[in-house]
């Protein structure tokens, strides 16, 4: 942040005082050595990019609000000096509010972005230079030579000054352009707009604008993203890609399943031989039945399978191993009294839920259980309980009552006695729960949850045990001369399985129609010599019966519809181009740029949407206020211009000046050597040696 301001402020504005004299602006340091106006200028958290964009928006209201400088006296300003430059406008101010719009957004602009960074940078690395320089002052004031400091080389005089404006554009995102005369700049640019580049050529001086000659009157109506997508599609395209357009392949549910086609291909052939293993016999004999009779066998079928699918998988599972009992009719009275036992202790266990606690302090005898229905028969008509001259009823039951506590206390009313009523009844169905589960193997339950898990377990065994049992009764009497065993449970699988697959596709006949059918609709009513490959190869494995090759064309089948379904997308944007400006649209599809000619004020007012623009140069660089340095925030890439008459080194406070410092390189056009130059060796200083001192006792 720091960086950033002193940046702007060593921009000095020049303004002109009474007197005619050019003089700087005065700035006013804090405590810190920084501008005290600038503050601590953070929009959203920006950073560099918010110090610098803060800073120039301030510059530019001061420049707006100030008033216009008086005229030079004439002959007081040298021909090197640097000239003001215009103050900025309203269209500077607008071009800030759009940065920070954007900025609080989250999406910052990359060419300001890079711009601030270079700035921060170059000012860090000055500090770092002075701070060296002055260790070096020392020394050399300690041995008594005068210091020579050395002078910043321009990017013209490297080693190696760059001269390819393209070349140079994919690397760097800040350049200058020096010594460019207009005609060159034009070839330049449209260099960028032939290597692919959208360009916007920008000026304050609308008669600069005339060097170049625009290719587009506006920018396409795309978005960043839609451009991006369409160079992106236009880049990867290939001539195999663009013959799609021609082809219309169907989408993908319109193609049966490589499972579902395999089955009708299993029918079709007549090789007796269903998806599940169903046996021959079965298929020999369902496809003789008539279709109300085929009907109620596959209602019957689903039933099975629906009941087989809800108990879940065999292993682990007690359920399985007792149904297969069942189907055979072992253990069905222990089942069923299994069944009625643990639904009726689940019923208690419900009913006894709200009541309080019951424990017994000792063993009741047999016959408790009848003596509390009556005592609870008793309370409920209106008997009462009485400690003295107690009834009959009340006397019977009483030592009874004694050995049962509910809620700690022996019972006394008819909602305690009913509790204790409801504990013997529980106790009695529970003994017969494990009675009848350590008969049939299954494990015994822990708790009312368990309960539960039981009682629906021996409901869907019960409900499969008569879907196979209804299953073998059907199947037993399909025909009087071909019967069908269904001797256990694996078979009665097998069997639904082959019921279901003759039902869901039909006889041979009916399948072999279908296939053909499902091969007439995919194949249109074009020739099939015109249809992709892996759409052509997919309806000849359907006619061929070939449910291997069929699948193999659905894999084959996938790329081509995406690459179909790219190239109907590049075909849309460009369609959508082409009716805005056919220009743009005819040079997105030569893999070529735009050069766009826009003036300066233009620019700012209404800047481009993020990835719009590739690069902006700026025509009269030298000579727009450092306010105007906003412009970058329209391309992530900024190019000024310098030319033949422009001075870097005495910019001033300019979009250039602010390029120079941020030690932008240079690209300067390829010159022919000069013939009749010569090169004249310049002397070098050389620092004076310290006067050698004589040892003692020489």
């Amino acid at each position: 942040m720091a960086e950033i301001r002193r940046v702007v402020r060593h921009l000095p504005t020049v303004s002109t005082g009474r007197s005619g004299e050019p003089e700087e602006e005065p700035v006013e340091e804090g405590a810190d050595g920084l501008d005290p106006r600038a503050g601590d200028l953070r929009p959203g958290g920006g950073g560099e990019l918010g110090d610098l964009v803060e800073l120039l928006a301030e510059r530019a209201a001061d420049e707006t609000s100030s008033a216009v400088p008086a005229p030079r006296v004439a002959g007081t300003a040298g021909p090197s000096e640097p000239t003001s430059p215009p103050p900025a406008d309203a269209a500077t101010l607008a071009a800030a509010e759009q940065v920070r719009a954007r900025m609080e957004a989250g999406t910052a602009p990359a060419g300001l972005r890079r711009l601030a960074e270079a700035l921060a940078e170059a000012e860090a690395a000055k500090v770092r230079g002075a701070s060296d320089i002055a260790s070096d002052v020392a020394s050399d004031v300690a041995a008594d030579v005068a210091p020579v400091v050395p002078r910043q080389r321009t990017a013209s005089e490297s080693a190696a000054p760059l001269t390819d404006v393209v070349a140079a554009v994919r690397t760097e995102s800040l350049l200058v352009l020096e010594g460019h005369h207009p005609v060159e700049i034009a070839a330049a640019v449209d260099d960028l707009a032939r290597a692919g580049m959208r360009v916007a050529v920008t000026a304050a001086d609308l008669a600069r604008l005339d060097a170049v000659t625009p290719t587009v009157d506006r920018l396409p109506a795309l978005t960043g993203p839609e451009q991006r997508e369409l160079r992106l599609l236009l880049a990867t395209a290939t001539p195999a890609r663009r013959d799609l357009a021609r082809c219309e392949i169907p989408p993908a549910p319109a193609f049966p399943s490589a499972d579902e086609v395999r089955a009708l291909c299993s029918h079709a052939d007549g090789a007796g031989r269903a998806r599940a293993g169903a046996p021959d016999l079965l298929r020999d004999v369902l496809t003789t039945l008539p279709e109300p009779r085929l009907a109620a066998v596959a209602e019957v079928a689903r039933a099975v399978r629906a009941a087989l699918d809800a108990l879940g998988p065999g292993e682990g599972s007690w359920a399985r191993p007792l149904l297969a009992d069942l189907v055979h009719s072992r253990q069905r009275p222990v089942f069923d009294a299994l069944r009625a036992a643990a639904a009726g202790a689940l019923g208690l266990a419900d009913r006894s839920r709200d009541l309080p606690l019951v424990t017994l302090a000792g063993a009741l005898p047999a016959h408790a259980h009848e003596l509390l229905v009556d005592y609870r028969e008793f309370l409920d008509s209106g008997g009462r309980a009485r400690r003295r001259f107690r009834n009959g009823v009340q006397r019977e039951v009483q030592p009874v009552l004694d050995l049962i506590r509910v809620g700690g206390q022996v019972p006394a009313d008819a909602r305690s006695v009913h509790a204790a009523v409801l504990h013997i009844e529980l106790a009695g169905r529970l003994i017969a729960v494990d009675e009848g589960c350590r008969t049939l193997g299954i494990p015994t339950p822990d708790d009312v949850g368990d309960l539960r898990a039981l009682v629906a377990g021996l409901d869907r065994v019960d409900e499969a045990a008569r879907a196979v049992g209804q299953l073998r009764h059907d199947v037993l009497f399909l025909h009087p001369t071909s019967p069908v065993a269904v001797p256990d449970l694996v078979a009665a699988e097998h069997v639904a399985a082959g019921i279901l697959d003759v039902a869901e596709h039909g006889t041979a006949p009916e399948a072999a129609a279908r296939l053909d059918a499902i091969a007439d609709g995919l194949a249109g009513s074009g020739p099939v010599a015109e249809l992709t490959a892996g759409h052509r190869a997919a309806v000849e494995a359907l006619r061929a019966r070939d449910p291997e090759a069929y699948e193999a064309a659905l894999a084959a089948l996938e790329p081509t519809r995406r690459a179909a379904a790219d190239q109907a997308r590049c075909d849309e944007l460009l369609a959508r181009l082409r009716a805005e400006d056919p220009e743009a649209a005819r040079a997105f599809a030569d893999g070529r740029g735009f050069v766009w000619s826009v003036p300066l004020e233009s620019l700012l007012s209404r800047l481009p949407a993020d990835d719009v623009l590739d690069a902006v140069v700026v025509l009269d660089a030298a000579e727009l206020s450092v306010e105007r340095l906003l412009v970058a925030a329209a391309a992530p890439r900024l190019l000024a211009v310098a030319g033949p008459g422009a001075h870097p080194a005495q910019a001033g406070a300019t979009v250039l000046g602010a390029l120079q410092r941020a030690e932008a390189p240079v690209v300067a056009p390829p010159r022919p050597p000069d013939p009749g130059g010569r090169v004249v060796r310049l002397p070098t200083a050389r620092r004076p040696e310290a006067p050698r001192r004589e040892q003692a006792g020489a």
